[in-house]
């Protein structure tokens, strides 16, 4: 029998896990052609546990990094890059039993319409006897497994314990945005397209976690149940019987209402029971009655309050130094983009300390743009009797401002814009529920890498601060793995520190598809470097790029010519202007037309934070880059997968000359770096990062 099957693994933060769940794969590794773990955004060392037990066990396996936030979406991805006849899936803390593959490619072998094999499973669960799961009841009538698979009437199938055939799932594929019954909404479409044969045999060991199973159902039961509902009725759009799909939707809403009557929660329990009582049978079904009588019996004597509606609108005000509308540098390009993310989940108000030059508000109606202070307000005194070096001066007057916008906006939660607007947060903490630090940069660390004379460079008592904030916010948000571990050694006390990374700037104006490379007409590479031109690290890099990169690629490829493009250029980047085939663009208005035209980005930062949501948006683009390790440091991206690296002039240059030559890497370095970012550090991985953030993420998967 040929190795003809791919497994998918989704795994996030597996690394506990993984290494046991590849290690069973070994004795059935004759029948494996590929396995691709879907790492979906682990902060822990699930890829490199992986990379190191599949050489160990000598397993063909590629680790695939997406940032989704979903294991239907992992196994999504999965499903497009298999290159197996068949697929299996297994989850990362499950294994499978010795010669559990080829008794399912047995089954599938030489059957023409059957596309998939159900073998038995052994189910684990802490302090109960392990428990055999036999499948049957399956028969040649696809339309009643269907009606009996929706109403329990079949053993449910355990993921990694069925093998599909590669033409079954042609275009079926997992719900993205539900962590609970997915399966069965895809088992169910492949069991309407195709005929199902049962293996007797266990070729599964699944390790039950019922109290992850728990946490999911009462976490934000209402938004669980429509969510699944509204992918239940997908499936009646494909011509599945809607009696069977209103059973297993009401059966669903009286699976949570039974968990949230165990832990009391007695307001959402009966939410949860309207659903099933407008099933008919169900409704009135003994279990029903039962429950509903312990609801009302749970209300008299008092259970615990409702929890917050997820699904009611979210107020959210984020307050920054300068304005972040409109976005065109980093640091209000992140907080925008976080407004957006935020704005999918109820009203937004981003409010600035310093006055803005505009009174043009978002397209988007459910953010609202003010300013604290306005150009013509008197001089008036600050907070605090004393600012240290990188403090944002704050008139006492954008204070009172602020407290009565908070009391008149009434928000859930209050996002202030890094350490620099530390004076504000005392101030804040008794006006919302949820006050959060969102850490730009660990300014600290920032500060240890400045040159002392640097005007930019913080102040060395701005650690003292972040320790200081620490005690008072709810949560701190920051933007990298790395970021994360730099923040360990001054956060004192247990709290929440979530990675909310930057994300493609104006992603919502950019196209998905992958654009054509442009042409050589004008010059081959165009080189671009975008950034605020008035930042040290910046001009550093610009300085660099234009008077010693740029002449070592020239002599391969002398009609290379080099575009600086940012706002605020002060007197060196308009000296460098005046260098041959070197080209100053001052504010552009539209950086789209100046990446559509770039071949390729340098950015040969050596000190600061700087451009890395600049590296973001030309990978979006389809411009390939070239970096420092530090101008990319904490993007989590692999030099050679997404961009190429290296830590000297001469290094980048050679780089730059390899890549140009070579038309074919070059196109494959794009598509790559393209797919990449935008799973990544696209709106919907932005989006689950700030929701996780802002504490509505529920236990995750």
């Amino acid at each position: 029998m040929a190795a003809d099957i791919t497994v998918v693994i989704p795994a996030r933060n597996a690394a506990a896990t993984l290494d046991k769940a590849l290690g069973s794969l070994v004795p059935d590794k004759p029948f494996i052609r590929d396995i691709l773990v879907i790492d979906d955004g682990s902060e822990d060392r699930t890829a490199a546990v992986a990379t190191e037990s599949a050489r160990r066990h000598g397993l063909p396996m590629e680790v695939v990094s997406v940032r989704l936030g979903s294991a239907g979406a992992a196994r999504n991805v999965g499903i497009e890059r298999a290159k197996g006849a068949c697929i299996f899936f297994l989850d990362a803390d499950d294994e499978v039993i010795p010669g559990g593959l080829p008794l399912l490619r047995s089954a599938l072998a030489g059957r023409g319409d059957v596309g998939l094999a159900i073998g038995a499973s052994i189910r684990r669960a802490k302090g109960r006897a392990d428990k055999l799961k036999t499948p049957h009841g399956y028969d040649p009538d696809r339309r009643r497994n269907v009606h009996r698979y929706l109403r329990n009437e079949l053993w449910p199938i355990a993921m990694g314990s069925a093998l599909v055939a590669g033409w079954a799932t042609a275009d079926i594929r997992f719900p993205e945005k539900i962590g609970l019954d997915e399966d069965t909404c895809y088992w169910t479409a492949l069991l309407a397209r195709a005929d199902a044969v049962t293996v007797d045999a266990p070729v599964l060991l699944y390790h039950h976690d019922e109290e992850r199973m728990t946490r999911r159902f009462i976490t934000a039961p209402r938004r669980t149940f429509l969510t699944i509902a509204r992918e239940l009725n997908r499936l009646a759009a494909a011509g599945i019987e809607r009696e069977a799909l209103q059973w297993r939707k009401a059966w669903i809403a009286q699976r949570i209402a039974r968990q949230l009557i165990r832990h009391q929660m007695f307001e959402d329990a009966a939410s949860m029971m309207r659903a099933v009582q407008a099933h008919g049978q169900l409704g009135r079904s003994w279990k029903a009655l039962q429950y509903l009588a312990r609801i009302h019996i749970g209300r008299l004597v008092g259970g615990r309050p409702a929890l917050p509606d997820p699904a009611a609108p979210r107020r959210t005000l984020i307050i920054s130094s300068d304005p972040a509308y409109p976005p065109t540098s980093g640091a209000d390009l992140r907080t925008f983009g976080i407004a957006l993310a935020a704005a999918e989940l109820g009203p937004v108000c981003l409010a600035s300390v310093r006055p803005s030059a505009s009174s043009e508000q978002p397209r988007d109606h459910a953010i609202r743009v003010v300013s604290l202070t306005a150009s013509s307000d008197k001089q008036s005194r600050s907070l605090g009797w004393r600012r240290i070096r990188g403090e944002t001066r704050i008139p006492r007057l954008a204070l009172a401002r602020l407290k009565a916008l908070t009391r008149a906006f009434r928000p859930d939660t209050i996002v202030v814009e890094s350490i620099p607007l530390f004076k504000l947060l005392r101030p804040l903490r008794p006006l919302t529920g949820q006050l959060i630090l969102d850490m730009h940069n660990v300014e600290s660390d920032l500060a240890a890498q400045m040159p002392a004379n640097d005007p930019l460079a913080m102040s060395p008592d701005i650690r003292r601060l972040e320790r200081k904030a620490t005690q008072i916010v709810d949560r701190i948000w920051v933007c990298s793995r790395l970021d994360r571990e730099r923040l360990a050694a001054i956060v004192t006390r247990t709290m929440p520190v979530d990675i909310v990374p930057n994300g493609i700037p104006r992603a919502e104006g950019l196209p998905r598809a992958l654009p054509s490379p442009p042409d050589m007409s004008d010059g081959f590479p165009v080189i671009l470097l975008a950034g605020h031109l008035g930042y040290g690290p910046n001009i550093d890099a610009a300085e660099r790029l234009a008077r010693t990169i740029l002449p070592r690629i020239r002599r391969a490829l002398p009609n290379a010519r080099l575009i600086l493009a940012g706002r605020s250029p002060g007197a060196t980047a308009q000296t460098l202007s005046t260098l041959d085939r070197v080209t100053l663009v001052e504010d552009p208005d539209d950086i789209g037309s100046l990446l559509s035209a770039a071949h390729l980005c340098i950015v040969p930062l050596r000190v600061g934070g700087g451009t890395r949501i600049k590296v973001l948006e030309a990978m979006a683009s389809g411009v390939p880059v070239i970096a420092t390790p530090l101008a990319v440091e904490g993007l989590d991206l692999s030099d050679g997968e997404a961009l190429l690296q290296s830590d000297t002039d001469e290094g980048l240059a050679e780089l730059a000359i390899e890549l140009c030559s070579d038309p074919a890497r070059m196109a494959s370095l794009r598509a790559r770096a393209h797919a990449i970012v935008w799973s990544r550090f696209g709106p919907q991985a932005i989006g689950d990062a700030v929701r996780h953030g802002l504490g509505l993420n529920g236990a995750g998967r």
